[in-house]
């Protein structure tokens, strides 16, 4: 049962197996575990197969908003009530923690997966009937689903978590910008990394995450044993519990994604240049780290937050405005995009289940819309 005198808060990893794991919360003086909590983490992860990531980010909101129910002394019931208020104080909460951001108010797209967490959690609640109807009516509000037609709820507080071109920062990097993050590269490991981030439009847990088994470069016409692909260079994006690292795979299934020319050419850099890292050759994984200068030893797996830190840095010696992987996946949408590639095409290159997840990476110039508008009018009056 939740108690209000908990203050201190904290995650923590559990291991179910050695394979498996997801995180939950702790608080209160002894640290016990929180129990509703805890039920919506594993179902989370165990009853809706959501990766060990998802948890570890929904524990630390959770945390969050257990402690400020504590210190306001609410009920998990009257804190739905409350909600807005939780909102204005992450609004106006500078960032405490180290790193990019600190000291600095969030955005939108930070307080975006709070108010995903919150929402999830209060659902769970919903279903084993823990909170009154009265509270979900505070949360949500049913509509029609835009797709389907059918009647769905919507949370009644939400944020706008993708920021437009309209708000001053592009989601994507520039094709400028990925060329210079690839020229100031030092080593084949990292320039075949960001090519793959960016020419492939993978995610960076499905870079560290990928064994060398499931990258399959050969020519078109041939096939590897096993896999009847046979339109050229691929690998398979596989979901797959217990990461090192934690890393995970979103894809739902085995996703199947061509690899282009140069891709092949620098990931063949790479593997000459894997021949030098002591243990690298009895790694799985496709990428793997070089001896540290502190005698760490190499061909140890990599953590995302490795990637993400290489590409911040690359764009800092490239002297470029601060990149993030992610947006090197948006460069490659955006342009898929802008070549009209099909949207249900696009939608297998991208991995996305519905279709309408492309809809952020099409963001149209002035441009090409007053080119649409001019062959529009010259199909209706005729040309000029």
């Amino acid at each position: 049962m939740f108690t209000a005198d908990r203050p201190a808060a904290e995650i923590l990893r559990v291991e179910v197996t050695d394979t498996l794991a997801y995180w939950t919360v702790l608080a209160g003086p002894t640290l016990t575990v929180v129990e509703d909590v805890d039920s919506f983490l594993c179902h989370l992860r165990f009853g809706r197969a959501r990766a060990e990531s998802t948890t570890k980010t929904y524990a630390g909101h959770l945390k969050r908003f257990h402690a400020w129910c504590g210190e306001h002394d609410l009920s998990r019931e009257h804190a739905a009530a409350e909600l807005s208020h939780y909102l204005m104080k992450l609004r106006t909460t500078p960032r405490l923690t180290s790193g990019r951001g600190q000291g600095r108010l969030p955005q939108d797209s930070t307080l975006g997966p709070a108010l995903a967490a919150i929402h999830g959690f209060y659902l769970h609640l919903a279903d084993l009937r823990r909170i009154s109807a009265k509270a979900v009516d505070a949360l949500f509000v049913t509509a029609p689903h835009p797709a389907t037609g059918k009647v769905v709820l919507e949370p009644r507080i939400r944020v706008d978590p993708r920021p437009s071109h309209a708000s001053g920062r592009a989601p994507a990097a520039s094709h400028e910008e990925f060329a210079a993050l690839l020229r100031t590269t030092k080593t084949a490991r990292d320039r075949c990394m960001v090519a793959l981030l960016g020419a492939c439009a993978l995610r960076v847990g499905q870079v560290v995450g990928l064994l060398r088994e499931d990258i399959h470069l050969v020519p078109a016409g041939s096939t590897v044993p096993g896999c009847p692909y046979s339109l050229g260079p691929h690998l398979h994006l596989k979901k797959r519990d217990g990461h090192p690292r934690g890393a995970a795979n979103k894809n739902r299934g085995t996703v199947v994604v061509p690899v282009p020319g140069p891709v092949v050419m620098l990931y063949a850099d790479w593997m000459r240049e894997r021949l030098s890292i002591p243990g690298a050759g009895e790694a799985i994984w496709a990428f793997v780290s070089f001896p540290g200068p502190t005698g760490e030893p190499g061909g140890q797996v990599l953590g995302t937050r490795r990637v993400q830190d290489l590409v911040s840095d690359l764009a800092r010696d490239a002297g470029i405005r601060h990149i993030h992987p992610h947006m090197l996946r948006h460069t490659f949408g955006e342009t898929a995009a802008d070549l009209d590639v099909a949207c249900d095409v696009l939608q297998r290159l991208l991995g996305h289940r519905d279709v309408a997840s492309q809809n952020v990476y099409r963001n149209p110039s002035d441009a090409r819309v007053a080119h649409a508008a001019l062959a529009v009018n010259d199909k209706i009056f005729g040309p000029a």
